[in-house]
């Protein structure tokens, strides 16, 4: 993902939390996006791919692959053992919404139509479609991954990827005041200041913790540098139980995690120079100079993971993400306060950097304080996942995958899913599976992969729900690349 691309996304998701001032991200199913797979992974894929997925699958001993049964007057099609790979520049991303149809989320995505300038018929629309809904936004670039495996002494592996992921959610006082502004129902009164502006008032007001009650809203974008490995732990002729640790070092450009709930206003930011965020008056201890995309948090984590397998059962389960970020750098938090003295007309398009500022700017709205830091917990998940080989053609299975920590940009719950991959030839993978969870009603994971040059070169596409291309309820504009991968 280029820089300004990836600069446009973060901003956006960025100063819309900013001005919202409160939300709790969840997690997405990127991980979906793995060469060939769908609707499963925790207990079949492996090499570098099973990083953040299950590292015991590193332990899978690299077999030669048959495809066509050799006869007395030919022979067959096998492929020998693959060792060794390594993969370059897979890229995913994904945003859903259940507040927009199909065609008002691709005119936020793509800055066209009526997402460039709202009416004030828009903004009326709009602050009725989000409330109670929200947006997520999902973002996921391997920059390079790399694994060796052998059959006796598992297999290593190594991956740096970048992840971003953001989630909110409005309640219906969240709604109205951000796309209504000072004409929003919670001020029943108004007047006009010295410099001619009309000034939203209430004559009851409510401090944010009330009026935004039930809104969640998160931003997380780190660079994970990962090491894995995976042993054999007991084998016999045709099977063999695997388990395998993942060493993880992360580094972080933008944090917030606010939220409003039961009465309780909480947040605190940490967002790198690069954003230019203006944060009014207030300072903080430990403000960072410059103007450059430089970490604001550090931390480590750990994935555990266990896998059986034979010659056509296997079965896996993970623990991913244990662990603590600590942010240090241009650390914020948000002040429960009273809103009230309201200027902007509300959200006049999804240029969330213009608009945000009118909340945001000057410290008009939202207080700030500085911070010297912050602590928050990774999205740790359990994993569960089996499968079963068909035959050489088709392979099915499942997958679970359920939070075991309430922090930002974890699943808000459980998501469940089964799938199958048909390999007509040995050069082609299609795989189809469904599932719920995490806020969806239902999703149609698809994947095309080729395996050309006897097995050396793949390279996939993948979309996390195929039925967003038919239907307008619950889009999800979703679609991960898989460049290249070698397989030596």
């Amino acid at each position: 993902m280029n820089g300004m691309i990836t600069r446009h996304i973060c901003n956006c998701i960025l100063l819309l939390l900013a001005s919202l001032s409160q939300m709790k991200g969840q997690s997405d199913m990127l991980d979906h996006g793995r060469i060939g797979h769908a609707g499963f992974l925790t207990s079949v894929v492996t090499d570098y791919q099973c990083l953040s997925i299950n590292p015991a699958n590193l332990g899978f001993a690299p077999t030669v692959e048959y495809f066509t049964s050799s006869t007395p007057l030919e022979a067959g099609l096998e492929r020998k053992t693959r060792r060794f790979a390594v993969g370059f520049g897979q890229v995913g991303a994904s945003i859903r919404s259940d507040a927009l149809d199909k065609t008002k989320l691709f005119d936020m995505v793509l800055q066209r139509g009526s997402a460039v300038e709202f009416t004030r018929e828009d903004q009326i629309q709009l602050a009725k479609d989000f409330s109670d809904r929200g947006i997520r936004v999902n973002a996921d670039v391997m920059l390079v991954g790399a694994s060796y495996q052998t059959k006796r002494w598992g297999g290593i592996g190594f991956t740096i990827r970048d992840r971003v992921g953001s989630s909110f959610q409005l309640n219906d006082g969240a709604s109205d005041l951000i796309f209504r502004g000072r004409n929003a129902s919670y001020f029943d009164s108004s007047y006009v200041n010295w410099r001619g502006d009309t000034i939203g008032v209430a004559r009851k007001p409510q401090l944010f913790s009330q009026l935004f009650d039930g809104t969640q809203l998160s931003l997380t974008w780190s660079r994970e540098y990962a090491v894995a490995y995976g042993l054999p732990l007991f084998m016999g002729q045709d099977w063999r139980f695997c388990i395998g640790v993942t060493g993880k070092y992360l580094e972080s450009y933008a944090y917030m995690d606010a939220r409003a709930e039961n009465g309780v206003f909480s947040g605190a930011s940490a967002l790198s120079p690069w954003f230019e965020i203006n944060y009014g008056k207030a300072t903080t201890p430990s403000a960072l100079s410059g103007t450059g995309l430089l970490p604001v948090g550090r931390g480590y984590g750990i994935d555990f993971g266990v896998s059986y397998q034979s010659s056509n059962f296997s079965l896996g389960m993970s623990v991913i993400d244990i662990g603590q970020m600590r942010y240090n750098g241009n650390v914020y938090s948000i002040a429960d306060t009273v809103v009230n003295g309201l200027a902007t007309p509300g959200f006049e398009s999804y240029n969330f950097i213009k608009e945000a500022q009118q909340l945001t700017g000057e410290g008009n709205y939202i207080v700030w304080s500085g911070l010297l830091e912050t602590r928050a917990m990774l999205p740790t998940r359990v994993r569960l996942g089996g499968s079963y080989t068909v035959s050489r053609f088709f392979r099915c299975g499942f997958d679970v995958m359920a939070p075991l920590t309430d922090v930002g940009s974890n699943l808000s719950n459980a998501i469940t899913s089964v799938g199958i991959n048909y390999r007509p030839f040995s050069w082609l993978i299609i795989a189809a599976g469904l599932g719920t969870g995490d806020g969806m009603t239902t999703f149609i994971p698809g994947s095309i992969a080729l395996s050309i040059l006897g097995g050396t070169v793949e390279t996939g596409v993948t979309t996390m729900d195929m039925s967003s291309l038919f239907t307008d309820r619950l889009p999800v504009i979703s679609a991960h690349v898989g460049f290249i991968r070698l397989r030596l």
